[in-house]
């Protein structure tokens, strides 16, 4: 937890607003070998809870700079495995570069956290030599209503949060009003973007939406071993922001 932290061990609402969590480990290097085919033995790992395969064919673009500072652009093919849940409401997809994890469908972090460290510990048996350079847990909430004031989320929303909502003399012409802070602490660091994306931007908001996207990484080496462990420590402050973030009405939402 974040300094002053309370902890909120146990707390699962009846419903959330999560509308996709992301679970990602990025490479120094591009992993070699898995343009035609995986190994047999993380393909069959992945199938298990991921059957359904729709390898994708991509082309990536590498910008090299001479001695001379000459500039130029090297493209080359690759494959993309991504792989989805029964219902398509989870994909794990394996990129030369990354693996990563994401659900539409969120019931728990025990949940996220379980099957992508059981993939990454099968992966990390079969691809030795991958070495993570970066890590992260991500969690885009949004909050929508059907109807109501598009701009009064005091009810639901910290007070705090919503201080440029009332900067503008004519709030009706707002088409978006978003926020970004981002914290460093000993070990990670946190992005935390909310406010109002409206989706029909440039048009003036219209939907009574509000996103609280949070995003906890590592940038740097990470022991495979520490992956878990980190993991527990990301969600521990998303959480910890995300409570903080919201009001008592919100809670009551979320538990009817």
């Amino acid at each position: 937890m974040t300094n002053g932290a309370q902890s909120y061990d146990g707390v699962i609402y009846k419903r959330n607003y999560v509308d996709q969590v992301i679970a990602r480990v990025d490479f120094i290097s591009p992993l070699s070998g898995i343009e035609s085919s995986l190994p047999h033995k993380l393909s069959q790992a992945i199938l298990t809870n991921f059957p359904i395969g729709e390898p994708r064919h991509a082309i990536a673009q590498e910008l090299q700079i001479a001695p001379n500072q000459e500039v130029t652009a090297k493209k080359t093919s690759c494959t993309e495995w991504h792989f989805h849940g029964r219902n398509r409401d989870k994909t794990f997809v394996l990129l030369p570069g990354a693996v990563f994890l994401t659900r539409s469908k969120y019931e728990t972090f025990e949940l996220v956290r379980d099957e992508f460290v059981s993939l990454l510990n099968v992966f990390f048996e079969v691809f030795k030599e991958a070495q993570p350079s970066r890590m992260g847990l991500r969690y885009i909430n949004k909050i929508q209503f059907p109807d109501g004031n598009p701009l009064e989320w005091a009810e639901y929303i910290n007070p705090h949060m919503l201080a440029l909502f009332e900067f503008p003399k004519d709030k009706a012409t707002l088409s978006r009003i978003f926020h970004n802070l981002e914290f460093a602490f000993d070990d990670f660091s946190l992005r935390y973007q909310f406010g109002m994306h409206n989706p029909d931007f440039p048009a003036q908001i219209r939907k009574k939406l509000f996103t609280l996207d949070l995003d906890a990484y590592h940038q740097g080496p990470i022991e495979p071993a520490e992956i878990a462990i980190s993991l527990n420590k990301y969600h521990e402050c998303i959480q910890d922001f995300f409570e903080m973030s919201i009001t008592n009405a919100l809670r009551g939402k979320m538990n009817e």
